[in-house]
């Protein structure tokens, strides 16, 4: 069982690009052995979209600023909602080990173990497909920022920060409830994909006794997408590091290669700094044959980016080497595309840029 308060932080930067296992831990309890230190490196995964744009907490830089002239008119609006405090939302169901036992098989853990998973802390206030509220909580929109955005235009999201505080475990059968507020507002950013603003929200759970169990600071950077320009650009590059930079030499050489512990042979990817089961650090690479099964797929619509055809088909291919791999597909296929279709990997060579795989429909297969 992890002990609190502790909390980690992860980033998410722009679409497109490639796919990396990243988690800052800002404070973990020391002495973790076992299932803790194992729910601590694993529950607490999450995976990056590398990109220019990627950032930290630093980043945001702005103050709580209720309200004011700045000469910026919408940011004028949009502060206005600073400190506002929306809630009790209550969760639809207590804390269960169906929800728990979903979790688990998610991230790969075997079954039967009882601990409720912090991270887990949001899922519970998640709304469903309605967006409806149990009865006896607040039902005014905690969001409703976001729509004065959507409204002038600011339909992109450039990437997105979470910071999660976990004061105890949650147990079995308690009902939590939340609070948000919008902690703050920055200035008018400017970015290559058009300007932008940088939101940032609060999230306090509760227990059925009114005392705080956790806290989850999310911050979003909501943009106003640029015009195309007549060229098409290339697409964002990525942000390379000694654990990836294999990845992309290989692609170079349009050969496409998956990293394998050199104690257990485990294939894994995204690419990491050791295997997640024997906690080798050595490993080496293996060449991929670049088929696969269309595992999952999203059609992309909105936000759009010049270097990219709408709606731009993204898939999640499950690779006949046992791993799975985040890449663009075929355009001209997304009209017939279903799950479990056979694919096959295409590599191009583009000079100046590095590019993930497209992948093309196997026809007949």
């Amino acid at each position: 069982m992890l002990d609190g308060p502790y909390t980690h932080e992860f980033c998410i930067g722009p679409a497109g690009t490639k796919a990396i296992g990243i988690c800052a831990i800002d404070q973990l309890p020391g002495g973790l052995t076992g299932l803790a230190a194992r729910q601590a490196s694993l529950y607490q995964r999450v995976y990056e979209w590398t990109g220019e744009f990627a950032f930290r907490r630093a980043t945001l830089g702005v103050a709580n600023v209720r309200s004011g002239v700045t000469g910026d008119p919408l940011l004028d609006e949009l502060r206005t909602y600073v400190g506002q405090r929306f809630g009790p939302v209550h969760a639809w169901d207590p804390v269960n080990h169906p929800m728990m036992r979903h979790w688990h098989e998610a991230l790969g853990f075997p079954a039967g173990i009882d601990a409720v998973p912090a991270t887990m802390l949001p899922v519970w206030l998640m709304p469903g497909l309605t967006g409806g509220v149990p009865a006896g909580s607040d039902a005014r929109d905690h969001r409703a920022i976001m729509k004065v955005l959507e409204r002038e235009g600011y339909h992109g999201i450039l990437g997105t920060n979470c910071e999660q505080e976990y004061e105890r475990p949650l147990n079995i059968g308690e009902r939590i409830s939340a609070t948000y507020e919008v902690e703050a507002v920055s200035d008018r950013k400017h970015t290559k994909f058009g300007p932008g603003y940088f939101i940032s929200f609060l999230q306090t759970f509760h227990d059925e006794a009114g005392l705080p169990v956790g806290r989850m600071r999310l911050r979003i950077v909501r943009f106003k997408p640029a015009a195309a320009t007549a060229e098409q650009p290339a697409p964002p590059q990525p942000s390379m590091s000694q654990d990836t930079s294999f990845f992309w030499e290989g692609l170079r050489r349009q050969t496409l290669l998956i990293q394998r512990c050199a104690q257990c042979g485990l294939l894994r990817h995204p690419p990491g700094p050791a295997c997640e089961v024997c906690h080798a650090l050595d490993w080496d690479a293996v060449t991929a044959s670049g088929c696969g099964e269309l595992y999952s797929f999203v059609l992309v619509h909105t936000p759009q980016y010049a270097a990219f055809d709408y709606p731009h088909p993204v898939g999640l291919i499950a690779l006949d080497e046992g791993v799975r791999l985040i890449a663009p597909l075929a355009p001209a296929d997304r009209d017939q595309l279903k799950i479990g279709d056979r694919m096959q990997a295409v590599l191009h060579a583009f000079d100046g840029t590095d590019r993930l795989p497209v992948f093309h429909r196997v026809a007949g297969a």
